[in-house]
């Protein structure tokens, strides 16, 4: 019975591309690296959430790499851990850990889900956003945590392996903003930071949030400004103006270090047209509050992608925009916005418990006047199957843009998916060849053997996306983290895929 079990999990493996034998496979491998060091004994989930990373900052063309990801093994006492690469370029981490707990005055503020990392090149920082709920009190808020690169690189303040209390060391600056009782609900936290050195709000960090109060069906979205080393957060505003469901915003910051925010807006989600918002924020040094112009209209999608069902992909896709900008040779910026749409009429069908799109793609659409107005949305790929989890950076040594996102094109049945990039030249608005960066296959319909209470569906609901360099051809890196199930763990025994964060690489 064993042998059986065994020859039948062999095949399952050959079939769908998933073999044991990758699990060692370096960054650019056929399924990238599994970016954790979870023993392989009875693993658990491991959900991908963001990378980012400081070109060379840990050797000679080594990057010093941070992660982030949902990890069930509940580290520090909650899911939402992090992972550092820093003495090799084989997309292996060096550390992982749980993310720490922030102190404030009224109370200890535990990590309470979706994890973000950015990283600062102008002051050699990282920053990590998140969810936080309070230890003693009814109280919620954002968390914001804050190292240096040097930090990172100490094996002294950081040690190598597995921290499973939650690294004070690690990430010793941090504060919760935005916070209010449980009787508002907080939901998809982002935060980026300025990048230049000088001007008014240098370094300032920006955070959202999308606020709901009570049982109201009321979204709003708000802003608070931050100071970079210290972390002092002024007072939080609302940028959504009337707009009635916004959330999932997305902030970036310009060259010139304009504040921008992209987010969704309906009515009622999945039933009505859903539109995507875009507001302009002049800043006036943190902690001061940014000034934000009224919302304007980007598009509208008439059949939205709402919790919706991909096709034959056992997974949920959402409409949640995404920004990057790039600096043009006069001096103009251009943004490029994605999000991923159904492209043809959402059906509704019984028993299926969601809506169900027969085919998603990745969208785009360009500005290149501040945001006011906005190009025709395209789609970036014409590939067959389904395109879902668009994620978008620019890599300023270059000013090329970069979209990653899931596709199941070479699939037979539509279903498996692989991790592909597109890029967009300097000076051009022209998506270029999609580049396949993982030539094996995920299997959404695989499951941990163990089974956990908040296992994601599928693979999760996002990839990370990074882009950085030295200006000078080949000296550019792309990472992309995701989440993939080509490494197998052990049960019993017997050997058996499991979900992981993983990550990949491309070089340009």
């Amino acid at each position: 019975m064993k042998f059986g079990f065994v020859f039948c999990i062999s095949v399952w493996a050959t079939l769908s591309g998933v073999r044991p034998a990758n699990a060692q496979s370096g960054c650019t491998g056929s399924n990238g690296s599994r970016f954790n060091l979870e023993p392989r004994p009875n693993a658990v989930v491991q959900a991908a959430r963001s990378v980012a990373f400081l070109p060379g900052r840990a050797g000679p063309n080594i990057d010093l790499v941070v992660a982030t990801a949902e990890d069930e093994r509940g580290l520090a006492g909650s899911n939402d851990a992090f992972y550092v690469q820093r003495s090799n370029a084989n997309c292996a981490p060096d550390l992982e850990g749980g993310e720490p707990t922030i102190g404030a005055p009224d109370d200890v503020f535990a990590p309470f889900g979706t994890p973000t990392v950015i990283a600062d090149p102008a002051r050699d920082a990282f920053f990590i956003v998140d969810l936080r709920f309070g230890l003693f009190t009814d109280d919620n808020g954002v968390g914001i945590l804050r190292t240096t690169s040097a930090n990172l690189l100490s094996s002294t303040a950081c040690p190598s392996g597995t921290e499973s209390n939650g690294s004070t060391s690690c990430w010793p600056t941090g504060v919760v903003t935005n916070i209010t009782g449980l009787d508002t609900v907080l939901d998809s936290p982002h935060m980026a930071v300025d990048p230049r050195t000088s001007g008014t709000g240098a370094g300032d960090v920006y955070a959202v949030v999308a606020q709901r109060i009570g049982d109201s069906l009321n979204t709003s979205v708000f802003l608070t400004a931050c100071t970079n080393q210290q972390l002092s957060c002024g007072k939080s505003i609302e940028i959504s103006g009337a707009d009635a469901e916004a959330d999932f915003p997305f902030v970036q910051v310009r060259p010139d270090g304009g504040i921008t925010v992209s987010y969704r807006n309906t009515t009622f989600p999945g039933v009505n047209p859903e539109e995507i918002r875009f507001v302009n924020c002049t800043p006036h040094g943190a902690p001061a509050a940014p000034t934000c112009s009224d919302p304007v209209l980007v598009t509208t999608e008439d059949d939205p992608v709402f919790a919706t069902l991909l096709g034959d992909v056992p997974m949920e896709d959402q409409l949640s925009p995404r920004h990057a900008h790039r600096l043009e040779s006069d001096g103009t910026t251009t943004i490029f916005l994605v999000y991923d749409r159904c492209a043809v009429p959402v059906t509704q069908q019984n028993g299926l418990g969601a809506p169900f799109c027969p085919k998603a793609d990745v969208a785009m659409t360009i500005s290149s006047d501040g945001g006011a107005t906005w190009s025709p949305v395209t789609a970036v790929t014409t590939s067959a199957g389904q395109q879902f989890f668009g994620a978008v950076a620019t890599d300023v040594s270059t000013e090329t843009v970069s979209i990653a996102y899931y596709s199941t094109e070479n699939d037979s049945f539509k279903q498996r998916p692989q991790v592909y990039l597109v890029q967009i030249a300097p000076g051009s608005t022209t998506v270029g060849t999609p580049q396949l960066l993982t030539s094996g296959v995920g299997d959404v319909q695989a499951t941990s053997p163990i089974g956990v209470q908040d296992q994601p569906p599928g693979f999760s609901d996002r990839l990370g996306l990074a882009a950085a360099g030295t200006g000078a051809v080949g000296h550019s890196h792309a990472y992309v983290g995701f989440t993939w199930n080509s490494v197998f763990g052990t049960y019993g025994g017997v050997p058996s895929a499991d979900v992981n964060n993983h990550l990949t690489l491309f070089s340009y």
